[in-house]
């Protein structure tokens, strides 16, 4: 990969969650305060506070090579606190750095899913990216880069947002046929891996084709309309969307859930769902995707 084209991959995430000054460096500080601290040390090229933020073994993945796949290959060349100083020390010596601004973010429990802008000198157009990381007591265990826009999946993000709109209206009216045609036949169904360190790359226990798809939901719509989804946020980035939901249930009064999920969405057809946080009652819980 050329120089650059890592360079940017790699400022486009850590960008985001780099370091924060040293009076965020807390257990209190949160994944949201961590990314607009290190936004300010990444642009400002400091490294210093930037290097302060991360976990000594975080771990940094590149973008997926497979579409159904959230998590792409470890980036071995910072892996390690020396590799990390190292690799940014050199790509801050440079006489002109990209700059970096993030323009969507959602966040829940450790996890931050953001969409960030890189313009990089002489480079015509941005970068646009989707990255997830995990912020654990103050510091970056995890950072995925899970999809760069294309010219190939730039058209899709509008149809995406739509078809996610779609899936809230038709489950909010318990429309069983309505939910069911905005997937596609062979869409994935993805559920929370038991490990942190790992990103919704298990397949889910209960939906594993198009008749359990079919059955499951037939089965949670049949109950009437008392389980209501509230949209808290969403954004795309190509094909892929990010969406906070709050749900609650008539048949279980005084529970809320919050969920985050990315959907992949080609065609006006969810292609596949990994759900990526939930929080139950404000804990936060392991879980299935839907």
């Amino acid at each position: 990969m050329p120089r650059r084209t890592l360079l940017t991959l790699a400022l486009a995430a850590l960008s985001l969650l780099s370091c924060p000054i040293p009076a965020l460096a807390d257990a209190a500080a949160t994944p949201a305060a961590v990314v607009q601290a290190d936004l300010r040390a990444l642009n400002d090229n400091d490294l210093e506070t930037f290097l302060a933020l991360y976990a000594p073994q975080a771990q940094i993945f590149g973008l997926p090579k497979d579409p159904r796949r959230l998590a792409g290959p470890r980036l071995e060349q910072m892996h390690g606190a020396d590799k990390l100083r190292a690799w940014f020390a050199k790509a801050m010596a440079e006489p002109v750095t990209p700059k970096i601004q993030q323009t969507e973010s959602i966040a829940l429990g450790e996890l931050l899913v953001g969409k960030v802008r890189i313009d990089v000198p002489g480079q015509s157009e941005p970068t646009v990216m989707m990255v997830v990381y995990r912020v654990r007591d103050g510091l970056i265990q995890d950072l995925w880069h899970v999809v760069r826009e294309s010219d190939d999946n730039r058209g899709q993000s509008a149809a995406a947002l739509a078809t996610m709109h779609a899936l809230v209206q038709t489950s909010n009216r318990a429309d069983a046929d309505g939910f069911l045609a905005l997937f596609a036949p062979d869409s994935r169904h993805n559920r929370m891996s038991e490990d942190p360190d790992r990103l919704a790359e298990e397949p889910s226990k209960n939906i594993v084709d198009a008749p359990s798809r079919d059955r499951v939901y037939r089965a949670l719509y049949a109950k009437g309309d008392g389980l209501q989804v509230q949209t808290l946020a969403a954004f795309a980035v190509g094909d892929l969307v990010a969406m906070h939901e709050r749900i609650t249930d008539t048949a279980k009064p005084g529970e809320v859930k919050e969920l985050v999920s990315i959907l992949r969405v080609r065609d006006g057809l969810v292609r596949d769902l990994w759900p990526l946080q939930r929080l139950v009652s404000g804990a936060a819980v392991a879980g299935t995707g839907r």
